[in-house]
C-alpha cells in the first residue's frame, strides 16, 4: 500500500503525535508498505535527527516561517505538495492526525476530488475537557464545516473507548477503528543510568498545561510532604504555565520538593524513565497518553487519573487509575510513598508485560494496516473497526 500521514509538526513541542506519527510510519513501512509522512514544522526544529529511518519511509515538510496566527497562508503551499505526492498513486490512503487547522480543509478536498480514502486520528480534540477551549469558535467550525469534514472519512481513529463513545455522542455515524497508540519498549540494559541522589523519584514528564492538572499534584504533595521523596517535572512550557505552577509551589511552601527540568529530547527521556520509582500524569483528559505507556515500557509503575484510558493499571496491577481531584491524587501518592522498593519493582514488571503484550508498535502497526486493507475492499472487516 502507498499511505501518506499528515501531521501539524514533528518538532517535540508539538506534544505526542510528533512521536507517535513517526513510531507508526516506521512500524508500517516495516511491513513492507510506502510511507510518507507529510508535516508542518512553523519555522521550528522538527527534530530531524531523531526520526525513525527505513527505506520505504520518507519525510516531506512544508517549510513554514510565519507566526502561527497566519496559518491560513500556508494552504496554498500544503496543496501542491500534497498533490504532488497523490499523483500517480495507487493503492493509496490517506491518514490525517487531528483537527481544526486550515490544512484539514485541504486534505479533505483532495482525497475528495482524487478519490483517495481518507482516516482521521481524532487525537483528543473532540474530548469534553477540549471542547471547553475556545468554545464558542469550535462550535460554530463545528456545524460550518468539520461536522461534514468527519461524516466524509472512510474511517475515524479513535485511541479509546470513551473517545469513541464521544465521537458517537457528538452525532458521527462514521466507521470507528478502536485502536490505541503503541509505544517503543527498550531494552532498559542500555539505557544511562543517571546519578541518584538519595532519593526516591516522582516523575511527571508531558507538557506543562493546564490540562496535566499539576496545581492538584502540588495541592497533594503539599499535603503529604513525604520524607525521601523529590517530584521530577520535565516537559515544554506552554503559554508560560510553569509560571502558574511555580508560584502555586512557593506558595505551599513545598519548594523544596519540586524540580523543573524544562523541555527534555526523546534520548534524554528514557534515562529519566529508569531512574523514576514512580510516575504520575493527573491530567484531566487525555485520549491516549503516550507517557503513561512509556513509563510502563521502562519498568516504572504509574499514577494517572480516570481522565485518561487506562484502566489495564489496575487489572495488570501495575498503578493507580483514581479521579482527576485533590483527594484521590493524594490517597493514591499516599499508598505508593508507602510502598518499599520491591513492591514498586514488581508492579513496573507488571506494567512491561501489559506494554509488550497490548501496546508495542508492532502490533499496533499490524492491526492499523489491517483497517488499511478493509478501507481498500482488500480484507474483511476487522474487529477493531465498529460499524
Amino acid at each position: 500500500m502507498q499511505i501518506i500521514q499528515t501531521t501539524t509538526s514533528l518538532a517535540p513541542e508539538f506534544g505526542g503525535p510528533a512521536r507517535s506519527v513517526p513510531a507508526l510510519s516506521l512500524e508500517l513501512a516495516r511491513l513492507g508498505n510506502q510511507v510518507t509522512v507529510l508535516s508542518l514544522d512553523f519555522g521550528r526544529s522538527a527534530g530531524q535527527d531523531d526520526l525513525p529511518t527505513h527505506p520505504n519511509l520518507d519525510y516531506v515538510s512544508v517549510a513554514v516561517h510565519l507566526k502561527i496566527g497566519l496559518r491560513p497562508l500556508l494552504v496554498p503551499d500544503f496543496n501542491s505538495t500534497l498533490q504532488k505526492l497523490i499523483a500517480g498513486k495507487k493503492e493509496l490512503i490517506i491518514h490525517d492526525n487531528g483537527i481544526w487547522l486550515p490544512y484539514s480543509g485541504v486534505i479533505h478536498r483532495v482525497a475528495r476530488e482524487s478519490k483517495v480514502p481518507l482516516i482521521t486520528s481524532i487525537r483528543g480534540m473532540l474530548e469534553p475537557w477540549a471542547l471547553k477551549y475556545g468554545r464558542m469558535r469550535k462550535l460554530a467550525a463545528w456545524y460550518l464545516f468539520q461536522k461534514k469534514r468527519l461524516e466524509a472519512n472512510a474511517v475515524l481513529h479513535a485511541t479509546s473507548r470513551q473517545e469513541a463513545a464521544n465521537l458517537r455522542a457528538l452525532g458521527l455515524g462514521t466507521p470507528i477503528a478502536l485502536l490505541p497508540n503503541g509505544t517503543t519498549v527498550p531494552d532498559m540494559g542500555k539505557v544511562e543510568d543517571l546519578k541518584h541522589n538519595g532519593k526516591k523519584t516522582l516523575l511527571f514528564l508531558s507538557r506543562i498545561h493546564p490540562k496535566k492538572g499539576l496545581l492538584n499534584l502540588v495541592s497533594a504533595v503539599s499535603e503529604l510532604r513525604p520524607a525521601g521523596w523529590r517530584v521530577v517535572l520535565a516537559g515544554y512550557d506552554e503559554g508560560g504555565y510553569w509560571d502558574i505552577i511555580h508560584n502555586a509551589i512557593k506558595q505551599a511552601g513545598v519548594e523544596e520538593y519540586f524540580t523543573y527540568l524544562g523541555p527534555v529530547s526523546d534520548r534524554e527521556k528514557w534515562p529519566w524513565y529508569k531512574l523514576a520509582d514512580l510516575f504520575i500524569l493527573p491530567s484531566y483528559s487525555e485520549n491516549f497518553g503516550l507517557v503513561v505507556a512509556e513509563s510502563l515500557a521502562s519498568g516504572t509503575p504509574v499514577i494517572t487519573t480516570r481522565g485518561t484510558p487506562w484502566e489495564d493499571l489496575i487489572d495488570y496491577n501495575c498503578g493507580w487509575w483514581v479521579e482527576p481531584d485533590v483527594p484521590e491524587l493524594t490517597a493514591s501518592l499516599q499508598e505508593a510513598f508507602s510502598l518499599g522498593e520491591d513492591e514498586l519493582k514488581k508492579m513496573g514488571q507488571n506494567g512491561r508485560r501489559l506494554i509488550k503484550e497490548k501496546y508495542s508498535w508492532p502490533v499496533i502497526a499490524a492491526r492499523m494496516e489491517g483497517v488499511y486493507r478493509w478501507i481498500l475492499n482488500r480484507d474483511s472487516q476487522p474487529p477493531e473497526v465498529i460499524i
